[in-house]
């Protein structure tokens, strides 16, 4: 009889053992919620750090934002007090990330590339501007010497047309009357790249 009770009484102690340990553990925050933060924060910063060195026009940027958020929130369900540490440490390291993910960037073969990139682009088109002006200014001078010149119509003027003089072709408007192919002319103006002429009659 006694070595029933015995067995009796080790079985209740067994049994009370194990709800007790289950209660524990039921109590006790869950270890692979833990396990799961630590993932998505290395996640994210492997993925901020791929966006310093690689851009990808944002897309891994916003991965990593959403990975860093879901991180946050899985550190929350594990422990409110370690959750409240994490976004408290983002106020103060995303910051100072940033900075210095721009400042790595900046001095990267990519960031100078573009930066000089942009740069040189808006320095050609400042010389383009500036050589189609020049370009406009000399036409306009030559234009302007050809008054006074003698040439002939190398087509009808009805106003407008073409005339020859010293075997260039130039832009041409008649003065009053329409001028024939052929006919002798005399530039009388110039105005906006073009000439003004007038029939000049051939001698008798």
């Amino acid at each position: 009889m006694m070595t029933t009770f015995t067995c009796f009484l080790v079985a209740a102690i067994q049994d009370t053992s194990t709800i007790g340990n289950s209660a524990m553990a039921a109590e006790a925050p869950d270890g692979g919620l833990l396990l799961i933060a630590i993932a998505l924060l290395l996640a994210g910063v492997i993925l901020f750090l791929l966006e310093v060195f690689l851009p990808s026009g944002g897309v891994l940027a916003l991965l990593s934002a959403s990975t860093l958020v879901a991180a946050v929130v899985v550190m929350f369900m594990f422990d409110g007090m370690l959750g409240i540490a994490l976004l408290l440490a983002y106020f103060i390291l995303i910051p100072v990330s940033l900075y210095w993910g721009l400042k790595v960037w900046r001095g990267s073969a990519i960031g100078h590339k573009l930066i000089l990139g942009a740069d040189t682009e808006g320095t050609d088109d400042e010389e383009s501007i500036v050589r189609s002006e020049q370009a406009r200014l000399i036409r306009a001078d030559r234009i302007k010497s050809m008054i006074g010149k003698i040439g002939i119509a190398d087509s009808t003027l009805r106003p407008v047309g073409f005339v020859r003089i010293e075997n260039e072709r130039l832009d041409a408007i008649a003065e009053g009357e329409v001028i024939e192919l052929g006919q002798s002319v005399e530039v009388v103006d110039a105005y906006d790249n073009q000439l003004k002429v007038r029939h000049l009659a051939d001698p008798d």
